[in-house]
């Protein structure tokens, strides 16, 4: 089952959130789906910092690394509202889509794919609007694909402007690259005709 048919059966648990008492707390499960970030993301926040509060139970006599967690709604609410972005490129900077090498490039990104219109990228999951989030999740002929950036520039787009935003970023990381070897270079060369 498709990331996008999981959610579209959860869709009645989206009405709950707001019934649910802010002191209530939530399982890893509960609290990435009131995100819209997988588990695996949660993890790593929990891992990296940067996420929002959690709260870990030890359980006697355990040595095992991987505690019970879970959530305040309240934190979650409030991690969210911290996360509000005004355009595209403020929130791929929010999300850490800040591309720095092409290895970011490389790795597989959620984007959402049209198959009504010749499968079509309409645009980056993490970058669209919650309004538009749930627009396209309740679209029968929409699903999420995980591609590279790399691969999804180079696939036919729905919206021009969409596609511009990630192929200037494409562009900014290759010139950047680029650049970086050539000082690189030159300093090799400085080194060899000052002798050092």
């Amino acid at each position: 089952m498709s990331v996008v048919e999981t959610l579209r059966e959860f869709s009645e648990v989206w009405k709950l959130f707001s019934e649910i008492p802010d002191d209530a707390t939530l399982n890893v499960e509960l609290a990435s789906l009131y995100l819209g970030i997988s588990v695996k993301s949660l993890a790593r926040y929990r891992q990296n910092g940067g996420g929002p509060a959690y709260i870990q139970y030890q359980v006697e006599n355990s040595k095992a690394r991987n505690q019970r967690v879970n959530y305040l709604l309240k934190d979650l609410r409030a991690w969210r509202d911290n996360h509000k972005v005004q355009n595209t490129m403020h929130a791929a900077q929010i999300r850490g889509l800040t591309f720095t090498s092409l290895t970011d490039l490389c790795e597989p990104h959620p984007f959402w794919l049209s198959n009504f219109s010749g499968q079509k990228i309409i645009s980056h999951a993490l970058t669209t609007s919650d309004d538009l989030f749930r627009k396209l999740l309740s679209e029968p002929n929409v699903d999420i694909v995980w591609i590279s950036v790399e691969q999804a520039i180079f696939k036919e787009w729905e919206n021009k402007n969409e596609r511009i935003i990630w192929h200037n970023i494409f562009i900014t990381i290759l010139n950047n690259l680029s650049y970086a070897s050539e000082a690189a270079q030159e300093r090799y060369t400085m080194n060899d005709v000052l002798g050092n």
